[in-house]
This record gives C-alpha cells, sequence and structure tokens, in this order.
C-alpha cells in the first residue's frame, strides 16, 4: 500500500486550531475538577504466584466510571515501574500480566464505551467515531481520551509506583492513544505506538477503504451539510497536532499493508514527534501487530524502563 519514498513525501492536510492549546487546558481542567475516587478489587482467579491482579475504577470526565486491570509484580515492594496500556476500537483491554512477571505494574485501561465502562456511554461500533461529532465540546474522544489522562492519575496514586517511571504503548486506537496521552502528560518517559489510528483524519477518509474511518465517510453521507464542522472537530483529536509536543522517546511501527489506518497518515504523525524517535516499516503486513514489531516493542521497551534497576 505504501513504500518508505511515499512516506517520506507526503503532505498531510491535516490543519492545527489556533486555539489547540487552549481547548485541551480547558479540557484538562475540566477533568482535573472531577474527583478521581479510585477503587482496587483484587480478583484472586486471575492472579498467579507472580502477579497480584486487581480490577481498577475510577472517576473520568463528565462523573463517568472507568474499569482498568492492574496487575503487580507478587514479590517486592517496589517502587516499580510502570506501563499504562490503552485498548483498541473494537477490542477489550488485555490482562497485561507478562509485563508484571518482568517486575512492572501494568494498567490496562477500559475507556467509556468498553465493557465494564459502559453503563452510562454505550455508543456501540460503530458509533463512537461520530459520537458528539458536530463540536469539539461534544465529541466523544474528549472523554476517551480523558479516561487515558486518568489512567496516569491513578497511576501518581500507588506507593508501589516508581513516578519517574512511567511509560505506554497501545496499538491501533491504542497507538493514536498512546501519541495523544503522551503528549498531555509529561509524567509519560516514553512509549510505542503500533499502527496508530486517530491519525490524519481528512487525509485516512480519502484513503481508507475500511471501517472504522469510513464510518466518518458514511456520516458525511447521510449529513453533507455538516462536513466542515466535522472535520474542524476532529483537527482537535488528530494524534498528528499532539505529536509535536512529545519529548520522550518514542517508537512508531507502521505496517506498510494497513489497510485500516493509511501509512501515509501514521508517518504524518512519526514525522511530527519532537524528541528521540525511531519508527518501524513493516513490509508485506497488514493492520495489526506482527511478530517483528512485537519483539522490537518488547526490547524497545525493556531498553526504555531499564530492567537493571526495574526489580525491587
Amino acid at each position: 500500500m505504501a513504500t518508505a519514498v511515499e512516506l517520506e513525501t507526503f503532505v498531510s492536510s491535516v490543519a492545527r486550531p489556533a486555539d489547540f492549546d487552549s481547548f485541551w487546558r480547558g479540557a484538562l481542567a475540566e477533568l482535573r475538577s472531577v474527583p478521581l475516587e479510585p477503587e482496587l478489587s483484587p480478583v484472586r482467579l486471575r492472579s498467579t504466584p507472580e502477579v497480584n491482579v486487581y480490577e481498577v475504577h475510577y472517576r473520568s470526565l463528565g462523573g463517568v466510571r472507568i474499569a482498568s486491570w492492574y496487575c503487580v509484580p507478587a514479590r517486592g515492594s517496589g517502587p516499580f515501574p510502570a506501563l499504562i496500556q490503552f485498548p483498541g476500537y473494537k477490542g477489550e483491554p488485555a490482562l497485561p500480566r507478562n509485563w508484571a512477571q518482568r517486575g512492572v505494574a501494568t494498567l490496562s485501561v477500559a475507556v467509556r464505551g468498553k465493557l465494564r465502562s459502559h453503563d452510562q456511554f454505550n455508543p456501540g461500533y460503530p458509533g463512537l467515531l461520530t459520537n458528539g461529532i458536530e463540536s469539539p465540546s461534544t465529541y466523544a474522544y474528549r472523554g476517551v481520551i480523558s479516561d487515558c489522562v486518568r489512567g496516569i492519575d491513578f497511576l501518581l496514586t500507588r506507593a508501589e509506583v516508581s513516578k519517574e517511571r512511567i511509560f505506554a504503548h497501545g496499538s491501533s486506537q491504542g497507538g493514536g492513544l498512546t501519541l495523544v496521552t503522551t503528549a498531555l502528560r509529561p509524567e509519560i518517559k516514553g512509549g510505542a505506538a503500533a499502527c496508530p489510528f486517530l491519525c490524519g483524519f481528512p487525509d485516512a477518509m480519502k484513503l481508507a477503504r475500511s471501517y472504522p474511518y469510513n464510518e466518518l465517510n458514511c456520516y458525511l453521507r447521510a449529513y453533507p451539510d455538516r462536513k466542515e464542522q466535522a472535520l474542524a472537530t476532529l483537527s482537535y483529536f488528530d494524534a498528528v497536532n499532539f505529536t509535536g509536543r512529545i519529548r520522550c522517546p518514542m517508537a512508531v511501527g507502521i505496517p506498510l499493508e494497513d489497510e485500516v489506518c493509511p501509512p501515509q497518515t501514521q508517518y504524518a504523525a512519526y514525522r511530527n514527534l519532537a524528541g528521540p524517535k525511531e519508527v518501524w516499516l513493516i513490509p508485506n503486513a497488514a493492520h495489526g501487530s506482527p511478530a517483528e514489531y512485537l519483539d522490537k516493542e518488547s526490547a524497545w521497551l525493556q531498553r526504555l524502563i531499564g530492567f537493571a534497576t526495574a526489580r525491587t
């Protein structure tokens, strides 16, 4: 679908709103006014001798109650490095025991609309990508991104977490949310994003041939008079407009045959990264996280976390 040369020469049509920074300052200020109200419940059936598993709940934007899996190394008292991971568009959050087995406290966030987090907000799939798109202040992703930001707030409350070693990762929507959340929260010291969604909306709507981006095209076919406002709303949530704020180390994996998230849009977000960065162009790979990427991601995150000092 794309070559390295095509990625380098691609020019994104994403425009950054003049009030982008003030919009997000306001959103984060509103979020801070919501009491976190963290709750932690042990899940013995999912725990192992190496990992203590908890179900976590906390309050996010609008008072929505968000669920997460939280896995903590059973050996040692910390403080442990921490890893936060974000879910794909349709998939449910994974149970991240593998990183906890390595000595890393890991939080897997179920953003609003996911199972366990959908009692107060459940637009469905398709549905999420166009919910409230009439205005940036009502768009669903204002809440989704806030749910991810609140995950950092939760980790900062935990005595077993090393506050100076918090990292992030995710794939597809989770990759896009990794980029956006890292841009908003400097407490994140590095991360990895696989085939990131939420990048280059206007370009992806032209290049993609499948959902979820075609959810937007279907909406605009039904409401052609709303196109200008919809694109204006999306610009506040486009990872391309966030990545210039990221100065910590970040890796982006781009499958060159990605039929869901066009490689050109992923590369546009990568190009804007302002800190140390790596890009992994994966030939003959479609949307997802092939083994080649997973190996690179694991090695990259291990270097960032610093396993020489990760265990206590």
